[in-house]
């Protein structure tokens, strides 16, 4: 009966059945501009996670610095006059921008083997490859041959380099950031409420699309620049 009613409604009326999937296929396509994905490291983690906490009560503590990591692969050697002046620009470009705090690249990397002086002389007057007087060969071997920076800042045929990007703390994320863990550990706990489960709610929905705009913004404006 079932094979009799699927060839009577499906088999011998395509049209019709095409039709249909075609206006449930444009329904779905128009109400997708609604899906949202939070893939932030929160929830990448569970929230019962002791680690998580750990690092929680860590970053309460002491702070944390949230950066961005951009690679650069110039069309010439490292070296090269172009390059180091093209490096320079570009750092004072991403350091202009309104959300970022400092700015590192392999030209703000202090060299303490750039020449023959006592090591206490070096430490306290040490040079960059930004210097004027530094040995620049000597310092870039230096860099690509020391085991805290090679593949850190600079990668090992010595072509890419790391520019890091540090991020303005904003005081309204992090505070939003501060009431959602709240909340959590109270959960966590069996702490909350009806009236704060309600309100929970409302936070959470108000912080997803406020926190993914955010993200969206500055992501485009790194881009843009």
């Amino acid at each position: 009966m079932l094979k009799k009613l699927y060839k009577n409604s499906i088999i011998d009326k395509p049209k019709i059945t095409f039709s249909i999937l075609v206006v449930i296929l444009l329904s779905f396509g128009y109400f997708s501009k609604n899906f949202q994905l939070d893939a932030s490291s929160d929830t990448l983690l569970l929230e019962n996670d002791p680690d998580l906490k750990y690092l929680r009560e860590v970053n309460s503590n002491y702070g944390a610095k949230d950066f961005l990591v951009l690679t650069y692969t110039p069309k010439n050697d490292l070296l090269n006059p172009e390059t180091i002046n093209h490096l320079t620009n570009l750092k004072n470009d991403l350091k202009s921008l309104k959300w970022a705090s400092n700015v590192i690249t392999i030209l703000d990397v202090p060299l303490l083997k750039n020449n023959d002086d006592p090591l206490a002389e070096r430490i306290k007057n040490f040079k960059t490859l930004s210097s004027d007087d530094a040995d620049k060969e000597r310092g870039f071997n230096e860099i690509i041959n020391s085991p805290i920076y090679k593949e850190f800042i600079i990668s090992k045929d010595g072509k890419t380099s790391g520019i890091l990007v540090y991020i303005k703390v904003d005081e309204k994320i992090s505070n939003l950031i501060k009431k959602k863990n709240n909340y959590l550990n109270k959960i966590d706990k069996g702490e909350l409420n009806q009236i704060e489960k309600d309100s929970y709610k409302k936070f959470f929905q108000m912080v997803s699309n406020g926190v993914l705009k955010v993200e969206g913004q500055l992501f485009e404006e790194v881009i843009d620049n």
